[in-house]
């Protein structure tokens, strides 16, 4: 793609501050990259103060690979035009939808935030809208799916030049619609600014990435700027049963539609309640029962979420009803582990409420449970115990060890988790030691979970990737054990 430094100027509007560039409408960008490495020939970069680096100390190898600008917020010495601007996070996004034709004027976005959920929501929506042969693509945790093709990223919201991209890509191909899981610090980041949604959709709050927000009021306020953000024809999908959903409503654009689903309010649009292994849906006065995919109760909200945003697109609840008893679990939502007998499962839980939720769910069924509890290094420390104290209240045995330590020291990750008690069975600093650990215990249990790799492939060890799987090192040493 091309586009001249006029074209991607006149988006960036009150964000800029000053400008060193004497023929914007002569300067031609080829592409958009905030890390210098990936710069190439005529490419524009953006300098972005990062977690732990900063792009302004590395304008120089911008240039020579390439840069003919720069976009920075504070004073640099540099060769080629410099635009500053107030806040480069946001100018990207405003230059990444510019540079990409605005793509969602061309598809139908749907966002779906909450501190729990968000990836089983959009996977089961993306499965409704596959049987319902609506074309849909799907950014989150698991990657970027659309088209037949899977795509990596490294964060739950990918940075707005990645998003922007791959929805011009997906507009290429054709693809209608857009599932995206918006996290709070993309939203604080500026990585979803200039998106407009068509839904946007709110499942719960509850304790995490404190750390990052400091209070649980500016998280959820964080949360609700994702409905700031929906067009003028869109709609505001939330969970009534969770008491932060009048927060997202406020946000909300005053004529834009609200939609409510719940579990116990009879005044919502989507009324949703178990009974046994099948579930009632109430709506419009009639009610109409499914078979329940999932034995966890939980997974019922994301359930509803996930028919709600449908029912935006104009289906109606009986051509969705008939698809719901074959929804699946996305990889690492509770996954039982292949090839051996004992079930023993695998969760992404990294909360307080996900754990307990989980935990209970296996409990009321199994009456010996076992559970490897960890937590990652250089994230919130104020929720370490908490996770603990859910899992020791449960009446569940359980091992604690870390997992994704990066730069922090595991033994103070295991000191925030144990915090004074002594309740565990035993605690390790090396994953794969807690794992064997666990592995041989199981032998006294009905049933196991391992908390917080889930999907995840990978270790993060200082700044190394190292290859971790976690299901195949469970069937290992079961192999061994037996």
């Amino acid at each position: 793609m091309l586009k001249t430094m006029q074209d991607l100027l006149a988006e960036l509007k009150q964000l800029v501050t000053w400008t060193y560039l004497d023929n914007p409408a002569e300067t031609v960008i080829e592409g958009i990259s905030f890390s210098s490495k990936e710069i190439k020939q005529n490419y524009l970069f953006v300098c972005i103060s990062g977690y732990r680096h900063d792009g302004h100390d590395f304008v120089n190898e911008a240039i020579h690979n390439g840069a003919v600008a720069i976009i920075a917020e504070r004073p640099i010495e540099a060769r080629v035009p410099v635009i500053y601007c107030k806040d480069t996070k946001h100018a990207l996004a405003e230059l990444a939808s510019a540079f990409y034709d605005h793509p969602t004027t061309r598809l139908r976005l749907h966002g779906v935030t909450g501190t729990n959920g968000k990836t089983t929501t959009t996977a089961l929506a993306h499965q409704l809208f596959d049987r319902l042969d609506l074309s849909a693509g799907l950014i989150g945790t698991l990657g970027i799916t659309y088209a037949g093709q899977t795509f990596e990223t490294p964060n739950t919201t990918p940075d707005a030049l990645t998003i922007q991209r791959h929805l011009h890509t997906m507009v290429e191909a054709g693809v209608t619609d857009c599932l995206i899981e918006v996290s709070s610090q993309a939203i604080a980041e500026g990585r979803i600014a200039n998106l407009s949604f068509d839904t946007t959709s709110f499942l719960n709050l509850s304790h995490d990435h404190l750390d990052y927000h400091g209070t649980m009021e500016t998280y959820a306020y964080t949360k609700a700027q994702l409905f700031a953000q929906l067009s003028d024809v869109g709609c505001g999908i939330v969970n009534g049963d969770d008491p932060h959903h009048e927060v997202m409503r406020s946000i909300a654009p005053p004529h834009t539609r609200q939609f409510m689903f719940s579990r116990s309010s009879s005044t919502a649009d989507l009324l949703g309640q178990t009974k046994d292994d099948h579930f009632a849906i109430h709506m419009d006065g009639d009610t109409t029962w499914s078979a329940l995919p999932f034995q966890e109760d939980y997974n019922l909200d994301n359930m509803l979420c996930a028919i709600s945003i449908v029912l935006q697109k104009g289906v109606s609840l009986k051509e969705i009803v008939p698809h719901l008893s074959h929804l699946h679990l996305p990889s690492g939502r509770l996954e039982k582990v292949t090839g051996i007998t004992t079930p023993v499962y695998i969760d992404y839980g990294h909360t307080p409420d996900a754990i307990k939720k989980v935990v209970t769910s296996l409990t009321a069924r199994h009456s010996r449970v076992l559970v490897l509890l960890s937590a990652a290094g250089e994230r919130d420390r104020m929720k370490r115990r908490m996770m603990t104290d859910v899992v020791a209240a449960s009446g569940a045995d359980f091992i604690l060890t870390v997992h994704d330590p990066r730069h922090e020291d595991p033994k103070q990750i295991l000191d925030d988790l144990a915090d004074g008690q002594s309740t565990e069975l035993a605690h390790f600093d090396k994953r794969e030691e807690a794992i064997r650990f666990f592995c041989e215990r199981m032998v006294d249990y009905d049933c196991g979970v391992l908390f917080g790799k889930g999907h995840d492939r990978v270790e993060r060890i200082n700044d190394d990737l190292v290859p971790f799987d976690e299901s195949e090192l469970v069937r290992q040493f079961f192999t061994r054990r037996t």
